[in-house]
């Protein structure tokens, strides 16, 4: 489709011209803008860009100003431009600076392993699940000691217990839970 196609067709129906040129090129945008912005962005960003591409395009072209060329060209030219703006503002509230221009952003390298962090997020769900089972005050006892390393006298202090019998009901409630994520297939490291 030429921009004079576009045009044409423009000014016998704009919402028609406009999908048209949306359901036509909208692969080809956001092929462009994820190509640029994948190192850095959300989906969401990507989308965004892409909608600010076609909002640029309808713009421009509904506008008369004497361009009559391909219309892929300039939309492709357009969503370059705006994916590089995007690109580098991104970049500047993260503090990451790469040149983009240089194929940097296809050289960055991710160390965050996905799969790991997934696991130990289900992982921590779990034992907090499991841990809230143990009931009151054996939970806030475990919570207290292992999340935020409190000791038994203090712990003795917010449960209205002895510090001995903090640390013994401690013991039993950790031998409980060793219990339950054995049944779970799970066992925990001892610590050193």
């Amino acid at each position: 489709m030429t921009d004079k196609e576009y045009r044409s067709l423009f000014r016998s129906s704009p919402r028609e011209a406009q999908n048209m040129v949306f359901d036509e090129y909208f692969s080809y945008v956001y092929t462009i803008v994820f190509n640029k912005l994948r190192s850095c962005a959300a989906k969401e960003d990507i989308e965004e860009c892409v909608s600010d591409v076609f909002a640029d395009v309808f713009e421009y072209i509904s506008a008369e100003n004497g361009h009559d060329g391909n219309i892929k060209g300039f939309i492709g030219t357009v969503a370059q431009r705006k994916a590089v703006n995007m690109f580098h503002s991104l970049t500047a509230k993260s503090g990451r600076t790469v040149s983009i221009e240089e194929g940097g952003a296809d050289n960055i390298t991710d160390y965050t392993d996905i799969a790991d962090n997934a696991e130990r997020a289900e992982l921590r769900r779990i034992l907090l699940r499991l841990v809230e089972e143990l009931g009151e005050p054996d939970s806030t006892m475990i919570i207290q000691k292992y999340y935020y390393g409190m000791t038994s006298k203090e712990i003795a202090e917010t449960v209205s217990l002895e510090p001995s019998a903090v640390r013994m009901r401690c013991s039993r409630a950790i031998r409980r839970l060793k219990d339950k994520l054995a049944e779970l297939d799970i066992y925990l490291k001892e610590a050193e």
